[in-house]
């Protein structure tokens, strides 16, 4: 049985996107939308920056990825699953498939 419970059953690589957004918006409480109808997504192995001003929205958005924050609408699918639809047990395995290094902590 394999620890990584996301894992292909034959080892192939994920044939869609690695990550994917659709309509996403997300909010702080019950203030305005800090990020609103999102859509992206993003092939097995590419290479991408996220830039912007102070207050864009990119540090909400990468919490979104590494799943330290949920939507208030939309779908996010990481590594071909909803994140909506894992389980709280099973969070733990999609984050340990995400790097992330902070510029300070």
């Amino acid at each position: 049985m394999s620890r990584n419970r996301d894992a292909a059953p034959t080892g192939e690589p994920l044939a869609g996107p690695i990550l994917r957004f659709d309509g996403v918006g997300m909010r702080y409480g019950r203030a305005a939308e800090v990020l609103r109808d999102v859509n992206f997504a993003l092939a097995p192995g590419s290479f991408h920056f996220l830039t912007g001003p102070s207050g864009a929205g990119k540090s909400s958005l990468l919490k979104l990825i590494y799943l330290a924050e949920r939507p208030s609408r939309g779908t996010i699918e990481l590594f071909g699953r909803d994140v909506e639809a894992v389980a709280p047990s099973d969070r733990p395995f999609l984050r340990r498939r995400i790097g992330v290094v902070f510029l300070e902590f």
